[in-house]
């Protein structure tokens, strides 16, 4: 799941010159999708890579994924689609038969190809909001849609009203924020493919390093498409206590053999906190429902152990799979323990210890992939809040000014007296085994390189490590730019 080569094909200008045609590179031949209803034979999967820049990720797909179709690149940058061609070219007769590049822009192309690709990978510098109304029209149905964001800094809180405009959905800064830009998307890709009649079912839902990346089948029925406000909520945050609640936007109702659309009942929350008595941000909506197909995990796990050899990057993808298969699949967002104990300014409790509280007052817990210290439970807040009571009852805390949340809190007396025996179910089975769930970054200075074109001075030192960023600027002076030493100078 790494990004190979990321470029944004919707942030460079349009190129109206075409370069010269390569005999290998371009399929003149593109057949035109079967729209009969009869029945069809099983044809190799066609891929579209929208933003393809040098090609790397598509010529992988031709050469790494066995009884694969056509895979077609685009780029709207002249010297991304001539480094494309020269490179299924470099790579001999497999490419050269299987993949394609066209100097185009992604979005025109697949408006202009409806449901005529079996998986379209989408993967720009930044957004994909603007990728998306033509993606999920391009894809067949139970097709697959890849989709990556890496502008977190806007799907988890740092500017809200961008979030909003981009993905029509408000964000919240909690300890569950990339689990939170995980649902934005995915509500997003939900809300464009509504409006062709169409659905999104998600099978993988990945926050990895310094980006967001869903795995999503798409299909078409206008039935299906009415349960979407089931699958959405808002979200209640309290600016005090971070509690958070749910409010699904709609509901059901059966009679006879009718099944009828409704508004949700609200408001699920009072407008103070009833646990320390202040407001509530309002986030949202999110996609509430499940974001991984656990039996599609499962069995990908599984095929990963027994081809083992194969994959360079097996330690990395076996830990996050494996996290995400003890996930509890129901539950939206997460819970910190850190930040439950940072409110009442108590001494945190072991994961194990809490977990055995939760499982042992008839609830269910697990660990989440997005974070080591995240806890997903069905427990609601005033359990949880009592659970943590009855911990600071044998782990007494400072006094603190009675109007802070914590003392609020703590004020209350538990409506039940926590059990912090030792659970059966508190440890996973990988936890149990041993078996690493989370890994530390490959290389130092792990994070998001400078978009193409940039500058780099002085202050990408965090980014690229003092050694590039010095290299680079002995090399401005070496070049005599005037311009470039006094920007570079520190």
């Amino acid at each position: 799941m790494p990004m190979d080569d990321i470029e944004c094909n919707g942030e460079r200008e349009m190129l109206d010159e075409t370069p010269q045609e390569e005999p290998c590179s371009v399929r003149k031949d593109i057949p035109e999708s079967t729209n009969g209803k009869g029945k069809r034979e099983l044809k190799p999967p066609r891929v579209l890579e929208a933003l393809s820049a040098s090609g790397l990720r598509a010529l992988r797909y031709a050469r790494e994924v066995e009884g694969i179709g056509q895979v077609v690149a685009l780029d709207n940058d002249k010297a991304s689609v001539e480094a494309c061609r020269r490179n299924i070219k470099f790579n001999g007769s497999v490419a050269c038969s299987k993949v394609e590049s066209h100097l185009t822009d992604a979005r025109v192309f697949m408006l202009t190809h409806p449901k005529e690709f079996d998986v379209v990978d989408l993967d720009p510098y930044g957004s994909p909001s603007v990728f998306l109304d033509s993606a999920v029209q391009s894809v067949v149905d139970g097709g697959m849609l890849m989709c990556t964001a890496t502008d977190m800094a806007v799907l988890c809180g740092g500017n809200g009203e961008v979030c909003y405009s981009k993905y029509g959905s408000y964000p919240l800064r909690g300890k569950y924020c990339h689990e939170m830009a995980l649902r934005i998307l995915l509500a997003c890709i939900e809300s464009h493919a509504n409006r062709y009649k169409r659905y999104i079912v998600p099978v993988l839902s990945v926050q990895m390093d310094f980006y967001i990346r869903v795995f999503v089948r798409i299909y078409t029925s206008a039935s299906a498409m009415k349960n979407t406000p089931l699958k959405l909520s808002y979200v209640y945050q309290c600016i005090g206590c971070d509690s958070f609640h749910l409010q699904q936007i709609g509901r059901t109702v059966s009679k006879n053999n009718s099944v009828r659309y409704l508004p949700g009942f609200g408001p699920v929350v009072p407008q103070e906190c009833t646990d320390c008595g202040k407001k509530f941000n309002m986030g949202g909506p999110i996609w509430s429902a499940p974001i991984h197909d656990l039996e599609w995990v499962t069995s990908i796990l599984a095929d990963l152990k027994s081809m083992k050899d194969r994959y360079p990057a097996y330690d990395r993808i076996s830990a996050v799979l494996t996290t995400i298969s003890e996930e509890l699949p129901d539950i939206p967002l997460f819970l910190s323990l850190h930040n439950l104990c940072a409110t009442l300014k108590c001494t945190s409790p072991s994961a194990v210890v809490f977990r055995s509280a939760v499982i042992n007052a008839g609830y269910r817990i697990s660990g989440t992939h997005v974070n080591p210290l995240g806890l997903k439970t069905d427990a609601p807040m005033d359990v949880i809040w009592d659970i943590m009571r009855c911990w600071v009852k044998s782990h007494p805390v400072k006094e603190q000014p009675s109007d802070q949340p914590g003392s609020v809190i703590l004020a209350k007396e538990p409506a039940f007296q926590a059990n912090f025996a030792r659970a059966v179910a508190s440890l996973s089975k990988a936890q149990a085994k041993k078996v690493a769930r989370f890994l530390p970054n490959p290389e130092r200075h792990w994070g998001p390189k400078l978009r193409a074109g940039r500058q780099i001075t002085s202050k990408h030192i965090s980014l690229l490590g003092p050694e590039a960023v010095n290299g680079s600027l002995k090399h401005d002076h070496d070049d005599g730019d005037e311009e470039a030493q006094v920007c570079h100078k520190f």
